[in-house]
């Protein structure tokens, strides 16, 4: 038979803050690790070069070519 647990509110707004600061900490560690990694600052650094001297192409043509929508 199932039972019901009662949370305090207060509980579950701790939780609620501990999960958003758990959140920002990884998006931060995130962008940490991907700005010291050599290897994709480098194909960014391509990419945008790609971009700028125009060798891009259309969202919808790359995605009719990949048979996305």
């Amino acid at each position: 038979m199932p039972r019901t647990i009662v949370v305090p509110e207060s509980l579950l707004k701790k939780l609620s803050k501990a999960t958003r600061a758990f959140q920002a900490l990884e998006d931060e560690l995130e962008d940490f690790l991907l700005v010291n990694d050599p290897e994709f600052l480098a194909k960014m650094r391509s990419a945008r070069t790609s971009h700028l001297s125009g060798k891009t192409r259309p969202l919808k043509d790359l995605k009719k070519d990949l048979c996305i929508e």
